[in-house]
């Protein structure tokens, strides 16, 4: 396991070197209420252009911009690129802020519009057809699956029981969370009877890209469901295309929405596109604040200078 960064002497690198390095893929509209925090809080900026010069501090994605600074900091959620590069001894922390919650509208946004026949509506409205068949009905099943119970997870699990579903967590570890009415381990899913993939209705993925998430969505695990509707909103590595279409065209997966895909952007010659059954969006449903990054920095450099772990750390053995 990586080694943990001293968080003491990294409180006294901050007060003898308080310099800041942006990296330069730090978003021009963000530059400004970094720099606006930084001075706040008695540090340094540095641009780029210094990657040279010692830093305690980087922000950024890219571990060339990162090279010798004590602590680096992402300013999005995703660190797939910094955490296998970075030095054991390197402090990696990332932006969450309000993303969890914005994640969460998104999937019950994308749940209520299945349910109520959005598409078909909007498309009779178009056409003047007033056509009052097959109205939308509750659902047969009030079960969801999340995989993933962290931030993200666990505002999503809120979120769809407040639309009456029974939620279940799916985790490397199985541990208990008070957002889920049960969480299980990932790896035992399949052989337990506790998730009754048949009374399933939404199944959610909020994972993050490692090398232990890409792929694990298989045609098996898809197989314990029944027409459920999977959301992704983590990264598109967790589930490969092909097997997407597979439990799409035997019925397992009677509709994806997919925010996140495996090439991103996706090709216009993707097979994705061409499948009703499939709704893509690009990528929007947790877009990062100015506001997020900045309360991000602001929340670890307290608990950097209080001598505590800050709890937005990456294990960087782990990539999460």
């Amino acid at each position: 396991m990586s080694a943990e960064p001293e968080t003491a002497g990294l409180a006294e690198a901050l007060r003898t070197s308080p310099t800041v390095r942006l990296g330069d893929d730090v978003e021009p509209g963000w530059r400004d209420a970094i720099t606006t925090w930084a001075l706040s809080r008695d540090l340094e900026i540095t641009g780029p252009e210094v990657v040279g010069r010692a830093a305690t501090l980087a922000i950024t994605t890219k571990p060339g911009n990162a090279v010798g600074a004590a602590w680096v900091h992402s300013p999005y959620a995703g660190v797939e690129d910094l955490a296998p590069a970075l030095p054991g001894h390197v402090l990696l922390t990332r932006t969450t802020g309000t993303m969890p919650q914005r994640i969460a509208e998104y999937v019950l946004a994308w749940v209520l519009a299945e349910r109520w026949h959005t598409a078909r509506y909007i498309a009779d409205s178009a056409s003047a057809t007033w056509d009052p068949s097959d109205p939308p009905a509750p659902p047969a099943r009030d079960g969801a699956v999340v995989v993933g119970t962290g931030a993200m997870g666990t505002a999503i699990a809120r979120t769809l029981a407040t639309i009456g579903h029974h939620v279940t967590g799916l985790s490397r570890s199985g541990r208990p969370d008070e957002a889920f009415d049960a969480v299980l381990p990932l790896a035992g899913a399949l052989s337990t009877t506790a998730l009754d993939g048949p009374g399933v209705d939404v199944l959610v993925l909020a994972l993050p890209h490692t090398p232990q998430t890409a792929g694990l969505i298989t045609p098996g695990l898809l197989r314990a469901f029944d027409g459920v509707h999977l959301i992704n909103i983590g990264r598109g590595s967790a589930v490969r295309t092909d097997t997407l279409l597979g439990a799409i065209t035997t019925g397992h997966v009677r509709h994806a929405t997919l925010d996140v895909t495996e090439e991103e952007p996706l090709a216009p010659s993707s097979p994705l596109w061409r499948r009703p059954e499939i709704t893509v969006t690009p990528h929007v449903s947790g877009l990062t604040l100015p506001s997020d990054v900045v309360a991000g920095l602001d929340a670890a450099l307290s608990e950097i200078r209080a001598g505590r772990r800050p709890t937005s750390a990456v294990a960087l053995d782990r990539g999460y």
